[in-house]
């Protein structure tokens, strides 16, 4: 039997990044999310990269996302999504939907079992059915009409037009995996805005965005993916607050407040040092004494003071 999500959720721990609000306090907090992950600021950069990154993608911004600095950012968001041992399950499958719908106009379920992990067919069938949910959650994918579920979730204008500028790019199975990482980056960042608004009103129902992808126990609890989430809204979250800069020791202190610890914070911090190989751009490593010392990428602060501009002319 498929129960609401809201059953399962326990009112005292934000369901995004992991935190737990173990104190009573005098300001009147928020069921299922933290104050952090639902601050006016870090929900208004989500909401401007999102709706920024849907305009570009839109007009064929695809094959320029390592120009434009708000598709660089949710390609960085993508990369490191595409890291996670649950998640990146569905990043691969987001890629596979891409390639297709750019040269077929339509894409094929069957594809997305190969990239979907699960004891039997029948799990991963389940995984490749909230994918493609997930998609029509974010606007990749839209309701239609049909016998095969490739009828009932059919190809957005969005993901047609996304995918318009990638018929010039010489692909077989997959897209190059910066273009990959921008098309799953928007996706996460879309499903972490909708599964926020979702908490905010009381996560009644079905889940909603990237909640929807979280791996079950066996009791049908959620298990939130905080080895992604819980850096990525770290890093929104400080970089919304006005600060360009911040040290390992901060992000370490945040992070175990969300029960993060040992090689898990160690991964976190070689990945955006570059210890661990990568091509993220949203940091850049700067030296002050013993410890890493970060600061984020001078696009990525400019686009933030962009929206700030934007805000206040509104």
């Amino acid at each position: 039997m498929n129960y609401p999500a809201s059953v399962w959720l326990a009112k005292d721990k934000c369901w995004i990044c992991g935190f737990r609000k173990v104190t009573k306090s005098e300001i009147e907090l928020l069921p299922y999310i933290c104050y952090w992950c639902s601050g006016e600021r870090v929900v208004a950069l989500i909401s401007n990269i999102v709706a920024d990154a849907k305009d570009h993608l839109s007009r064929g911004g695809l094959s320029r996302c390592e120009d434009l600095d708000v598709l660089s950012f949710v390609a960085d968001i993508g990369e490191l999504g595409a890291r996670h041992p649950y998640l990146k399950q569905f990043s691969r499958m987001m890629s596979i939907i891409a390639v297709q719908v750019a040269l077929e106009h339509k894409y094929t379920p069957e594809r997305l079992i190969k990239a979907a992990i699960g004891k039997n067919v029948t799990e991963k069938w389940t995984r490749v059915h909230e994918c493609i949910t997930f998609l029509v959650d974010v606007g990749l994918l839209e309701p239609g009409e049909g016998r095969y579920v490739y009828e009932r979730y059919k190809p957005s204008d969005l993901l047609l037009d996304l995918t318009a500028s990638v018929e010039a790019v010489d692909v077989e199975k997959e897209l190059p995996p910066r273009m990959a990482a921008c098309v799953a980056g928007y996706a996460w960042l879309s499903g972490i805005n909708a599964t926020i608004n979702w908490l905010k009103k009381g996560a009644g129902g079905e889940a909603k965005g990237i909640a929807k992808l979280y791996a079950r126990s066996k009791e049908g609890k959620l298990l939130i993916p905080k080895l992604f989430t819980a850096p990525i809204m770290y890093l929104v979250g400080h970089l919304a607050g006005g600060h360009d800069e911040f040290s390992e020791d901060d992000l370490r202190t945040w992070l175990s407040f969300r029960e993060i610890s040992g090689k898990d914070i160690d991964y976190t911090i070689n990945l955006l040092a570059r210890v661990v190989p990568s091509s993220h751009r949203l940091v850049n490593l700067i030296y002050k004494g013993d410890i890493y010392h970060f600061k984020f990428n001078p696009s990525y602060i400019r686009m933030r003071e962009r929206y700030r501009e934007r805000r206040r002319s509104v």
